[in-house]
C-alpha cells in the first residue's frame, strides 16, 4: 500500500517510510509515525494484500502506553479504504495483549477466531477486522473490564487470571473434587492450564465468550468464578465457580456469586444469570440460594459423564429485578 500524501493529526504525522531508512519494529514499515517535528520516528505500519489489507504496527518502547498504536491504525484507515480496500485486518500474537487492545481501541473487531501460527511472530493469533461502515472505534465490547481492574467486597477480590496464577490454577483444577462438577469432568493437561492463564481466558473476555476470574482473598489464588454464554441479545448469561478446599466454609463463593452477579447486572447490561448444579451438590446450591437465586427447576440430561450417560442437574437463575 503506497500512500502519496502524508496523513496529519494533532499528534503526529503519518508518512510513506523512507526506503533508505532503519526503523527498529522488526519489518519493512510502508508508513511510519513521526514526531510533528518530524524528526523522531515514534511507530511503524505494514501492509500487505488486497482488497483485504492485512496490517501490522509497531510502537517505539519510549512511546508505549500512550496509546499510539490505536491512533496510527485510526489515521490510516480512510487511506486505506480510499485505495480500495474493502476490510483492513490485523493478526496480533494472543500473548500480546496490549497489540489486540490497540487494534481494538481502532474499531478493529475481534470476529476471526484463535489462528495457529498466523500471528506476524509465527504464533497463535487473534484475527480482528474493521469494514468501510464500521467508524474509527472503539470496537464494541460484550464484556467491559473491570472497573478499576477488579471487583471486591472488602473480603474477597475478583481479578482477571494472570499468568503467575498457573501453578495454583493447575493444582486446584487436578484435584477429584473440583473438576467432578466441571461440564466435562477431567482435569486439565498443564498446557491447557498454563494456556488458560497465559491468554486463553483474556482473549476469550475481550472476544466477548466468557470473563473467567480469580478469587483472591489478599493470599493469592483461591478458585475461580466466571460468566459464560453471555447472550446479550436476550440479556443472559451462566455462573460457575469453585473453590480450594482449605477455604471452603468462610463464605467466599457466596460473596463471589453476589460480586459477579452485581457486575453482569450493573455493567454487562444482563437481566437473568443462572447456574446449573449437579443434584447432590447442596454445597453449591445453600451458595445460590444465600445469593438470591431461585430453583427453576430439572434439566434432563444437562451435563455429560465419562461413562457416556448423562447427568441431569438443576437450574437456578436470578433476575435484575429480583
Amino acid at each position: 500500500m503506497q500512500y502519496f500524501e502524508p496523513v496529519e493529526t494533532t499528534a503526529f504525522v503519518l508518512r510513506p517510510a523512507d526506503p533508505g531508512a532503519t526503523v527498529d519494529c522488526g519489518f519493512t514499515p510502508d508508513a511510519v509515525a513521526v514526531s510533528p517535528e518530524g524528526e523522531a520516528v515514534w511507530g511503524a505500519l505494514s501492509f500487505s494484500g488486497a482488497p483485504v489489507a492485512g496490517v501490522r504496527y509497531w510502537v517505539a518502547p519510549e512511546r508505549r502506553g500512550k496509546r499510539l498504536a490505536s491512533a496510527m491504525l485510526r489515521a490510516v484507515s480512510p487511506v486505506i479504504f480510499d485505495a480500495g480496500a474493502t476490510r483492513l485486518e490485523a493478526r496480533p500474537p494472543v500473548r500480546d495483549q496490549a497489540a489486540i487492545r490497540a487494534a481494538m481501541g481502532a474499531g478493529l473487531r475481534p470476529d476471526g477466531g484463535v489462528s495457529r501460527g498466523a500471528a506476524w511472530d509465527g504464533t497463535e493469533a487473534l484475527t480482528l477486522g474493521l469494514l468501510p461502515g464500521d467508524g474509527t472505534g472503539p470496537a464494541p465490547r460484550v464484556l467491559p473490564d473491570l472497573p478499576g481492574g477488579s471487583l471486591s467486597d472488602g473480603v474477597i477480590a475478583l481479578r482477571p487470571l494472570v499468568p503467575g496464577d498457573f501453578a495454583a490454577h493447575l493444582r486446584h483444577r487436578s484435584s477429584p473434587d473440583v473438576y467432578a462438577g466441571a461440564a466435562l469432568p477431567l482435569p486439565p493437561s498443564a498446557a491447557e492450564a498454563r494456556e488458560v492463564c497465559e491468554w486463553r481466558a483474556a482473549v476469550d473476555w475481550l472476544r466477548g465468550r466468557s470473563a473467567l476470574m480469580a478469587i483472591d482473598d489478599g493470599e493469592g489464588y483461591q478458585g475461580t468464578i466466571g460468566l459464560y454464554d453471555v447472550a446479550r441479545i436476550v440479556g443472559t448469561g451462566m455462573i460457575g465457580y469453585d473453590l480450594r478446599a482449605a477455604v471452603r466454609g468462610r463464605g467466599y463463593a457466596t460473596r463471589a456469586v453476589n460480586l459477579l452477579r452485581r457486575w453482569a447486572f450493573h455493567e454487562v447490561g444482563l437481566d437473568r444469570v443462572w447456574a446449573g448444579t449437579d443434584l447432590h451438590n447442596t454445597a453449591s446450591q445453600a451458595v445460590l440460594r444465600r445469593a438470591g437465586f431461585r430453583l427453576e427447576g430439572v434439566e434432563r440430561g444437562g451435563l455429560p459423564t465419562l461413562a457416556g450417560r448423562r447427568r441431569d442437574t438443576l437450574v437456578w437463575a436470578v433476575l435484575s429485578s429480583d
